[in-house]
């Protein structure tokens, strides 16, 4: 059986002051559906470069994404957005949450003006409402951004980036910000949302404490991977990558 996501040959390569930058170098990679990845590597090492690639926001120089049968980079500017809208679901380390609006309309409206045509806003709010009671918030419904604490906002976050129901929901450092206790919290959360609601996790972190939460650890230096390491910890300290 075919992987979920399947990763070919990737490269990208960036001029910087008329100075080449590798921070792809030909990497293959397969996700399963339903699986929870977690791409740990110190800085640089390309792991954002690798997940915005996949998450259709970085073109690549070379290669191909194939997420359930489509070849992502393939697709025209309009048919990729359409593609992203219905398929992936961002939480980036910013919570980007608007203060003006409280956090129930902080999760639907960027769905309200992101999409074309009519719309259910009484579904919409309704799924809003549900999964906010799942992610613990529903007594926080009617609070606004500033009077929630960082692990708050980053459920709001959570719950606007599920709301429109996507098969992946990719994490860029959801937790590089939090203090330990919070940290934790928001790692079990979307192990509960890999569990309960099937959804293809994958997230970028520079933090360890995501590894015993994924089924796949993906080990990044220099613009390479490595899925075969028994101790990332130790692969993160001093071994080479070589592919």
């Amino acid at each position: 059986m075919d992987a979920y996501i399947k990763i070919r040959g990737l490269r990208k390569i960036y001029t910087l002051s008329n100075q080449r930058v590798d921070a792809l170098r030909g990497i293959d990679l397969d996700i399963e559906r339903s699986g929870f990845v977690v791409f740990v590597g110190h800085s640089g090492s390309g792991k954002t470069t690798l997940v915005s690639t996949i998450g259709g926001l970085t073109r690549p120089t070379e290669g191909t994404v194939v997420t359930d049968g489509v070849d992502i980079w393939k697709l025209k500017d309009r048919e990729l957005s359409a593609f992203r809208n219905r398929t992936i679901g961002f939480v980036f380390q910013s919570f980007s949450l608007l203060p003006t609006l409280d956090v129930l309309n902080n999760i639907v409206m960027p769905v309200i003006f992101r999409r074309n045509g009519t719309i259910d806003v009484t579904a919409l709010r309704d799924k809003a409402l549900s999964l906010l009671s799942d992610l613990e918030m529903s007594h926080k419904v009617n609070a606004y951004p500033s009077e929630l604490s960082g692990g708050e906002q980053r459920r709001v976050a959570i719950a606007r980036a599920l709301v429109n129901d996507p098969e992946i929901l990719l994490a860029d450092e959801p937790t590089g910000e939090l203090d330990i206790r919070t940290e934790q919290e928001v790692i079990d959360i979307f192990r509960h949302i890999n569990t309960e609601y099937r959804k293809t996790i994958i997230v970028v972190s520079h933090s360890l404490s995501w590894i015993d939460k994924a089924d796949t650890v993906v080990v990044m230096k220099d613009g390479q991977v490595r899925t075969d390491v028994q101790d990332p910890v130790q692969a993160l300290m001093g071994e080479v990558c070589t592919g």
